[in-house]
């Protein structure tokens, strides 16, 4: 009973909507409210500029002026460089519990062994 009372009345409410949409009055009120919106946010927008001047801050268009000239030179930069070395390609070590040593470090390193320490002896007596 509730659900069908208050969709009558959302119905009636938006017909009521409609007509008042359609005629010259909500138009000419629509249009002025357009144009001192504008009127509002060019202001804003002039007074804010002015602002971020004093303060010496970039404006937005300053910054996207920046960014795109990063850019820029971050691709030349990458046609400069060589391309990397994708990282499916690069070997993986093996799973095992011995950790891996490359084959450059097997090869060099050497056993170093340690002597014993001389055994002491008595001194001798005469």
């Amino acid at each position: 009973m509730w659900r069908e009372a208050i969709n009558l009345i959302e119905g009636e409410i938006n017909a009521l909507a409609a007509r008042k949409q359609e005629s010259a009055e909500f138009a000419q009120a629509a249009n002025q409210f357009s144009k001192v919106s504008l009127g509002v946010q060019h202001v804003f927008e002039r007074s804010f500029a002015g602002a971020l001047r004093r303060l010496e801050l970039p404006s937005r268009s300053e910054v996207d002026a920046l960014a795109t000239a990063v850019q820029r030179i971050e691709d030349k930069l990458d046609r400069l460089l060589p391309s990397a070395v994708n990282a499916a390609l690069v070997p993986r070590p093996s799973r095992n519990r011995r950790p891996s040593t490359p084959p450059e470090a097997a090869a060099a390193k050497t056993v170093k062994r340690t002597l014993k320490p001389a055994a002491r002896r008595a001194p001798k007596e005469d």
